[in-house]
């Protein structure tokens, strides 16, 4: 493939709309599909037909029942592909109609694959519809994990933010908010690599707006803060005061991972949060964040923390013994200091 093409295929430009660019993804989307799945990945012969959206979505479904997790994958990919081509109203039929869980979460990859590659947002509306409004709460979560792994969060306010993770947290379901976790912890880690402002800041804004404080503290331990601005990490800040000590050490650690721009502010409210706490795993969380805000330089603020709770100076004192180990990289330090207090 030229250079040009390449190019074309990775920036999406008009180009690739055009009458030749649809014809040529029609053409690769042709199946290669077995007549009938083997459920431990046997060997059967593969016979090349038309693909149909009806015909596709027939060898999912047997797929997903019965197919190995290496065909299941290749019928999605398969699927994936024909959705940018084919017309958009046959997929939307079909994600608004489905029952099946996984057929349902496949379908919404493929509606969110052909609604980045046409560059219409709006498109996703009857997926998020149905993560919002779906009676069955195993299909609400299935909607919700055909957004998972992609820029949902930017999608979402493309869409003008009719549906939100906000909203999408309160849903009475724990498998609902289960998956608005698992959407955001992957989007933040294996989407942008920690590195999207947006997507940290919704984490936090969906934490607070959840009335579960263990879904609340999920998402503030795992979803990355690097790039958080000022303003969340006043509500971080804020959470230190929450009822729920599972919560109060969810956000400590959180603090932990702010930009370098926000450590001092940080660091004072976490040495305030461990001289005034009571729970000895909230303590054991401040600790962590002072230790990650100053990485070595945490050394005299955590000489001056010891006494303050006897109880806790062996937390202390692992700290600053990974501390000597002058490691510069946070996860080696963790580790170490994980090793030293077992």
């Amino acid at each position: 493939m030229r250079r040009d093409d390449t190019q074309g295929m990775t920036h999406m430009t008009h180009a690739n709309h055009s009458p030749l660019w649809r014809a040529a993804l029609l053409v690769a989307a042709t199946c290669l599909l077995p007549t009938t799945a083997g459920a431990q990945g046997s060997a059967l012969p593969l016979q090349q037909t038309a693909c149909t959206f009806s015909g596709m979505v027939h060898e999912l479904r047997g797929a997903m029942k019965t197919g190995s997790p290496a065909y299941r994958k290749y019928v999605l990919e398969q699927l994936k592909m024909a959705a940018k081509a084919m017309p958009a109203e046959e997929l939307l039929a079909m994600v608004s109609q489905e029952r099946e869980p996984d057929v349902l979460e496949a379908l919404g990859k493929a509606l969110v694959s052909k609604a980045g590659f046409v560059e219409d947002a709006s498109l996703v509306q009857p997926l998020l519809q149905r993560a919002q409004g779906d009676a069955d709460p195993n299909l609400r979560a299935a909607a919700l994990k055909g957004l998972r792994a992609t820029g949902s969060v930017d999608m979402m306010a493309r869409n003008g933010n009719v549906v939100t993770y906000e909203q999408l947290i309160r849903d009475s379901s724990p498998v609902v908010r289960e998956a608005v976790v698992g959407n955001l912890v992957d989007e933040s880690a294996k989407v942008y690599f920690g590195h999207d402002k947006a997507v940290s800041e919704t984490a936090v804004s969906t934490a607070l707006a959840s009335p579960d404080p263990e879904v609340a503290a999920k998402l503030l331990r795992e979803v990355s803060m690097e790039q958080v601005g000022s303003e969340t990490v006043g509500k971080l800040k804020g959470q230190l005061r929450a009822e729920n000590p599972t919560l109060r050490a969810a956000s400590a650690t959180a603090l932990g991972g702010v930009p370098g721009a926000e450590s001092a502010g940080a660091t004072g409210s976490l040495v305030e949060l461990y001289r005034n706490e009571k729970d000895p795993a909230v303590r054991k969380a401040a600790l962590e964040g002072l230790v990650r805000l100053g990485m070595s330089g945490a050394r005299p603020t955590l000489q001056s923390l010891r006494g303050v709770a006897p109880a806790m100076d062996p937390e202390i004192d692992a700290w600053l013994a990974a501390l000597n180990l002058n490691l510069q990289e946070w996860h080696l330090l963790l580790r170490e200091k994980q090793r030293i207090r077992k």
